[in-house]
């Protein structure tokens, strides 16, 4: 209740100090073109807008790099292509005229082969940060903060920014008995039994595979088939050595950056890929503890600037800390992710 009314107080258009400029597709650009404007922007999503002026502001999905790849990754055309570079029976640029009819389709076309691609969320700058958060709580990455009449002055507002503006008010009377709760306290330390993982042995391609065929469920009021459950990705894996210890992360964020030039890299070792994509080496990863405070954890996630923390009991994995979860804690809407982590083949 708390919590709730100090989320109730504050306007979302009121918690980030400086929104970035809003960078949009038009629904008949090609995958292709997509693909070079992430790249090109190095950003990990764009909203799909209606082709023309006048209905600038009608959003038809928010593309990511993710639902690329998923396009790609899950295509018999691109692995058999991909598997023919791999043997040397093709060269790279072969292999770039092979899969480019397959970039070649309008963007619009894979809107919705992930759940969130096709949710798009306008929330006007007023309505209460508690609002933008119940979403968040429930899986949905990122909203479109602005109004209908005004579609040049829209912009992204995602859970990293949620989680940033908690990280400032940490001290705050209403924040403060949460944030010194630890998260075994909290009920976010128990993981689930069988983690889900990859080895630095993977290529990126099965590490990305093995990702995005992941998926848990819960349930949810954005659902509309009726059965008020809906199926999400898990945004990234994690990356252990033979001993259980992590020592890197596959994400979704690795694939900032990536063109069609580059898609070839794919064949790369998960860690390799990683590093090229991140462009230095890979760092120690962030970790808790079930003995961690949430306020621990939330600055431990913000000045890493990381969407997850890894949680390890004796130096073992024992689960994952994602924003999903921290802000699950800050909202009414309570699913967590652990709950709900499970493993199920496309």
């Amino acid at each position: 209740a708390e919590m709730s009314s100090f989320l109730d107080a504050v306007r979302v258009g009121d918690a980030v100090t400086a929104p970035s400029e809003l960078r949009t597709i038009g629904a008949q650009e090609t995958i292709e073109a997509t693909l070079r404007k992430l790249g090109k922007h190095k950003i990990l999503s764009l909203p799909v807008v209606a082709k023309g002026a006048a209905s600038a502001h009608k959003y038809l999905g928010i593309i990511s790099a993710a639902d690329i790849l998923l396009h790609l990754l899950f295509n018999e055309q691109f692995v058999s292509a991909l598997e023919e570079l791999e043997t040397e029976e093709l060269s790279i640029k072969d292999f770039n005229h092979d899969v480019e009819s397959l970039l070649q389709a309008p963007v619009k076309s894979i809107i919705g082969q992930r759940s969130e691609s096709k949710l798009v969320f306008l929330i006007r700058p007023e309505a209460p940060l508690s609002k933008v958060v119940g979403h968040f709580a429930q899986g949905v990455h990122r909203v479109l903060i602005g109004t209908n009449d005004k579609p040049k002055q829209h912009w992204l507002f995602t859970q990293s920014d949620a989680v940033r503006y908690l990280r400032r008010h940490l001290t705050h009377e209403l924040v403060a008995p949460t944030a010194r709760l630890t998260l075994e306290e909290l009920g976010l330390a128990a993981g689930p039994k069988n983690m889900v993982s990859v080895s630095p042995k993977d290529s990126a391609a099965a590490a990305f595979q093995k990702l995005m065929s992941t998926r848990w469920t819960r349930k949810s009021n954005f659902d509309s088939t009726g059965d008020e459950k809906c199926v999400w990705d898990l945004s990234a894996l994690p990356i252990l050595d033979s001993k259980s210890h992590v020592i890197g992360t596959i994400s979704q964020s690795d694939l900032r950056g990536i063109k069609t030039e580059n898609l070839h890299e794919l064949l790369l070792p998960v860690f390799t890929f990683c590093e090229k994509r991140a462009g230095k080496k890979i760092s120690v990863q962030v970790t808790v503890t079930p003995e961690t405070t949430l306020g621990e954890a939330i600055c431990k996630v913000v000045d890493a600037r990381v969407h997850r923390a890894w949680i390890v009991d004796g130096g073992r994995l024992a689960g994952v800390l994602s924003l999903t979860d921290i802000l699950s804690r800050f909202s009414t809407v309570d699913f967590s992710y652990l709950s709900y982590y499970q493993r199920s083949r496309l």
